[in-house]
């Protein structure tokens, strides 16, 4: 069935406002940056809608002036789902630049329709426009998005093949002879770019739910498994960590330590300064910390002022000379944090490294409160290890 261009701008329409309708309605059940996203995307199918309203009953009407209005609203409305893949990354977002590309490619259109360029111009201009702003989102999605699933490669995929068409499109454009600006184009091309845009509408739109449900599962497993004051895992998650990283140390005779770091006096800081600022303290800890270990390693707040450190591929002279790392830093960056309250931020440290003598993950963690308990009574701010046993874990020749 060969469906008239008119009929399908207006199918578009539909579809634009109802899609756009149910998910700003949906949004409000999810996080802020989610909701968001999921905001900016409908805004833009809003406007995508309105696009090809304009488009579809210009006849009559100055169409000199609803043709550059209809392409600039449907840019702008595009550039949205742009602006709604960086809200759903938690990006820094530029509102302007959807309303920026919409007025660019507007303007052009006017220029071109009254400088004397004719319709073949302004459709090689649009598809132009329309293929970078969906290629740029394809990179987005494609490239740049971290934690990527199959609803994303789909996404990405879909942005760069549509690309492809209204780059075809152009091509047609460019051979076109000059049409009268009262009506749409109706030819194979135009009728199979209007048909593939329908398509992809609805097709991205369950895409971009599905992309915004694992950022959702995924914000929860966040919450799940990290410390809501400092970003680092929880106890729990951290045990959990420790038990995967014991077990594999032990079956392939690899090295493994633990440190366990406690703030000194936190108690008279808090008493002293207040709970915001030992909150502070906490924080600023735990970023240290952060800037201190690789990315391999783990960091957990098990206790109030409590952290642990799980070290895979770590012996035991490794581990002390980050420890000491550790507590030098947390002493010379925290100085000045310390000073605004007249208190002296510091840690104690202890440590253990995997011997043949640790059965499970849970020996490792009390040698290690052992050694902690040890420098602290050794006067804090100190690093201590746990005695090592006569047999360490053998590693592979």
């Amino acid at each position: 069935m060969d469906f008239e261009t008119t009929f399908i701008a207006q199918v578009i329409t539909v579809i634009g406002f109802a899609v756009g309708l149910s998910i700003v309605v949906a949004s409000g059940r999810y996080p802020r940056h989610i909701r968001g996203s999921l905001r900016a995307y409908s805004y833009g199918k809003f406007l995508l809608g309105s696009a090809f309203l304009i488009a579809g009953y210009r006849g009559g009407q100055a169409p000199e002036l609803l043709i550059p209005l209809a392409n600039g609203i449907g840019l702008a409305g595009l550039s949205m789902n742009y602006t709604s893949v960086r809200h759903l990354q938690n990006r820094p977002v530029w509102p302007f630049v959807p309303a920026a590309v919409g007025a660019a490619v507007g303007l052009s259109c006017l220029l071109l329709l009254f400088v004397g360029g004719g319709i073949g111009w302004v459709r090689v201009l649009v598809s132009f426009a329309t293929s970078a702003v969906l290629l740029v989102i394809a990179f987005e999605v494609l490239v740049r998005y971290q934690g990527r699933g199959i609803p994303h490669y789909v996404t990405g995929l879909l942005c760069a093949s549509l690309a492809v068409v209204y780059l075809v499109r152009m091509s047609a454009g460019m051979a076109q002879e000059d049409a009268p600006a009262t009506y749409m184009l109706d030819d194979r091309v135009e009728r199979a770019t209007f048909l593939l845009s329908l398509l992809g509408t609805v097709i991205g739109a369950i895409n971009y739910v599905l992309m915004a449900s694992d950022e959702f599962n995924r914000e929860l497993s966040k919450l799940a498994h990290t410390d809501g004051l400092t970003g680092a895992l929880n106890r729990r998650r951290l045990f959990e960590m420790g038990e995967v990283e014991f077990r594999r140390a032990r079956r392939y005779g690899r090295e493994l330590t633990v440190l366990v770091l406690d703030i000194d006096r936190f108690k008279s800081i808090n008493d002293h300064a207040g709970h915001p600022f030992g909150d502070r303290v906490i924080r600023a800890v735990a970023d240290c910390c952060t800037g201190q270990i690789r990315h391999e390693d783990a960091l957990g707040r098990i206790g109030g002022e409590e952290f642990a450190i799980l070290l895979p591929e770590t012996g035991a002279e490794a581990g002390r000379m980050l420890a000491e790392r550790l507590r030098g830093a947390i002493e010379r960056q925290l100085a000045q944090l310390g000073a605004e309250a007249g208190v002296t931020v510091t840690c104690s440290i202890g440590g253990v490294s995997l011997t043949r003598e640790h059965s499970e993950f849970s020996d490792l963690m009390a040698q290690s409160d052992t050694a902690l308990y040890d420098a602290k009574h050794a006067g804090r701010n100190q690093v201590r290890f746990f005695p090592e046993a006569a047999h360490p874990v053998p590693m592979p020749a």
